[in-house]
């Protein structure tokens, strides 16, 4: 783990720790070995450095190509495991860098719906996370996040953000009876119903 992740991470946890009183649920399905994809809701800019800091073990992060444009900024959230992926098209360097870190065991945090929701409402999944999952055999762990987008809402008070981590899915044998493209768009559909389910949670609302 590089140190300016480990410092940064650390700074993080701390400081939301701190105003906002995270709480973490079903840390417990994040006891395994291996690779895998974690998929998240996206509802605020600090979803990443969120998830990433408060998972108990090193993330990488998919990240919009815009926001490696500046340089200084691009080369700060590279220092943090980001990597970029061009929306609206199959970005075959994005699904290289995926399979590379993958094969070497780490973990990588997309957010399934592209952009972000701000009215925490759950968007309909992109093919993308599940055409890594099943090309390289990943396990996928679905994420919920909630209260990141109402931080004014939150500050000091009884309420706070909540990170609940699923069940892991396992993707291997996962509708081997159906073509490639339908089963990539049955296994986003899962995806999606398995963090909508996290969502559902009484703990998780606000």
């Amino acid at each position: 783990m590089k140190p300016f992740y480990r410092f940064s991470t650390f700074a993080t946890r701390t400081f939301f720790g701190l105003l906002y009183g995270v709480r973490l649920y079903g840390l417990e399905n994040l006891d395994f070995k291996g690779p895998a994809i974690l998929a998240s809701n996206h509802i605020s800019l600090c979803d990443p450095p969120l998830i990433g800091s408060f998972t108990p073990f090193e993330v990488h992060f998919m990240a919009k190509s815009e926001l490696f444009r500046n340089k200084i900024f691009g080369s700060m959230i590279r220092a943090l495991n980001a990597f970029p992926v061009r929306r609206g098209l199959i970005d075959r360097q994005a699904l290289e860098i995926s399979a590379k870190i993958l094969a070497k065991g780490g973990r990588i945090l997309i957010f399934p719906e592209g952009s972000r929701q701000k009215n925490g409402i759950l968007g309909r999944g992109l093919p993308g996370m599940a055409k890594i999952a099943l090309q390289n055999e990943t396990p996928i762990v679905p994420v919920f996040i909630n209260g990141a987008n109402r931080l004014r809402r939150l500050i000091f008070s009884r309420r706070h953000i909540g990170i609940r981590y699923g069940k892991v899915l396992e993707t291997v044998n996962f509708r081997i009876d159906l073509p490639e493209k339908e089963r990539i768009r049955a296994l986003t559909e899962k995806v999606m119903e398995k963090i909508g389910k996290l969502g559902d949670s009484s703990e998780n609302r606000i």
